[in-house]
């Protein structure tokens, strides 16, 4: 678009600037830092024709993501979209069929529309990763977690790839256990015809679109059923909380750690729930710094123990924005790419203790912990934070893997199931 342009043209301009300083001449730290992070052209260093198209590729792949539909076979006027929609299916049912049904029919539908502009995207991306020195757009990527200084932080993109390597291996036999406890709960449900008791789990039977977040198998996988439940979703319904109500929660649960009260503007200007009129929006959950003091979140908020937590998550974002709004211009951002989410994340773990939901009256006053109510808040952690972390580590690797070519396009989806 003209604003795109009109941005590209001026921060190319200005990083052209930045390059002719070199950084080991800069004694002032705080000069160094924007100065280095002006150096970095981005995606501004493509042709202004190729900016503009990769600009178009990322926007039709974002639309068709939100917008694709998948078709009833009996009724083919009625479509489904997948926020709100499959996403329900893929939370809430447990009829096998219907599940593969939403599976496959979106990847079908979907996923055939966006691979040539992704194929496209990769080509974008390795160009300018390339232009900005970089071998790949992987290797560009992991670059972001890299620091040169001070002395006692130094840290390079090799090691992080140690690292990623090191905690899944870590974390690995955890997840195994957890794996055959899911698997053996899922025969329970779908029965040893569906379910091998000894194989891999269905992808399109673990909760979500993905299989990423295991959080929704809680219900089926519970250890001791007979204690309270800590799902609080039907407490939220009962009680007839709303989303106001979910992100109100969210913002007493911030300022009593100290922290900021969101903004009249946050209020007035976020998306909070899916609007009630035709138009089409992209209902994955965002957080957005617009600069001069203008923070949004755009969310279809359903009224769910889930949304309650991903409420917590895209504030904590918010909150973090916030805090570094202090800094100069350039230096206004994570301070490396993984650490938006890990503020966040940590901030929804600590909205889910027993603890908390007691306080909010949505466990009964009597609710006492004891090992077994502490066994299964611990599942249900787990089912969040273990089972999804297999996935990331899977999808980043297959990723950078693209990238660098060591995976061609031709063997994508082979090499996907394969890892």
């Amino acid at each position: 678009n003209e604003a795109g342009a009109k941005w590209s043209t001026f921060y190319e301009e200005a990083s052209r600037n930045a390059s002719s300083f070199p950084l080991s001449s800069i004694q002032d730290a705080l000069t160094r830092l924007q100065i280095q992070a002006l150096q970095d052209r981005g995606s501004s260093v493509l042709s202004p024709e190729k900016y503009s198209r990769l600009s178009t590729v990322l926007n039709t792949m974002s639309t068709i993501y939100s917008t694709g539909t998948v078709c009833k076979i009996t009724e083919p006027s009625e479509c489904l979209v997948l926020e709100p929609g499959l996403d329900t299916i893929m939370a809430n049912s447990t009829d096998y069929h219907e599940r593969l049904w939403a599976w496959e029919g979106w990847r079908a539908g979907v996923g055939r529309m966006m691979r040539p502009l992704y194929e496209e995207y990769v080509e974008l991306k390795n160009e300018v990763a390339k232009l900005n020195s970089y071998s790949d757009y992987g290797d560009y990527w992991r670059a972001n977690y890299e620091a040169d200084y001070p002395e006692e932080y130094k840290y390079s993109s090799n090691q992080l790839v140690r690292d990623v390597e090191k905690t899944f291996e870590q974390i690995k036999p955890l997840y195994q256990q957890l794996h055959a406890y899911v698997r053996h709960q899922l025969e329970q449900v779908y029965g040893p015809e569906l379910i091998s008791s000894t194989g891999c789990l269905p992808a399109h039977l673990l909760g979500d679109m993905w299989g990423r977040f295991w959080t929704n198998l809680y219900a089926l996988t519970v250890p001791y059923p007979s204690k309270p439940n800590i799902d609080v979703t039907s407490a939220m319904l009962q009680k007839q909380w709303d989303a106001m109500r979910i992100f109100k929660a969210a913002e007493a649960f911030f300022t009593s750690i100290g922290l900021d009260e969101m903004t009249e503007g946050f209020w007035n200007n976020s998306m909070l729930t899916e609007p009630a009129d035709d138009r089409k929006v992209v209902c994955h959950p965002t957080a957005w710094d617009l600069g001069k003091n203008d923070y949004r979140i755009k969310m279809c908020t359903k009224v769910t123990m889930d949304d309650f937590l991903t409420a917590h998550h895209e504030m904590g974002h918010i909150e973090y924005d916030m805090a570094y709004s202090v800094q100069p211009y350039l230096l206004r951002d994570g301070a490396n790419e993984g650490f938006h989410e890990a503020v966040g994340e940590i901030m929804s773990l600590s909205a889910a203790t027993p603890q908390h939901l007691k306080s909010l009256d949505l466990l009964e006053p009597t609710f006492q912990e004891d090992e077994e109510t502490e066994i299964n808040f611990l599942l249900k952690q787990a089912l969040t934070i273990v089972g999804t972390m297999p996935f990331t580590y899977m999808l980043e690797k297959w990723r950078w893997m693209v990238f660098s070519g060591q995976i061609t396009k031709q063997e994508w989806t082979k090499r996907w199931w394969e890892m």
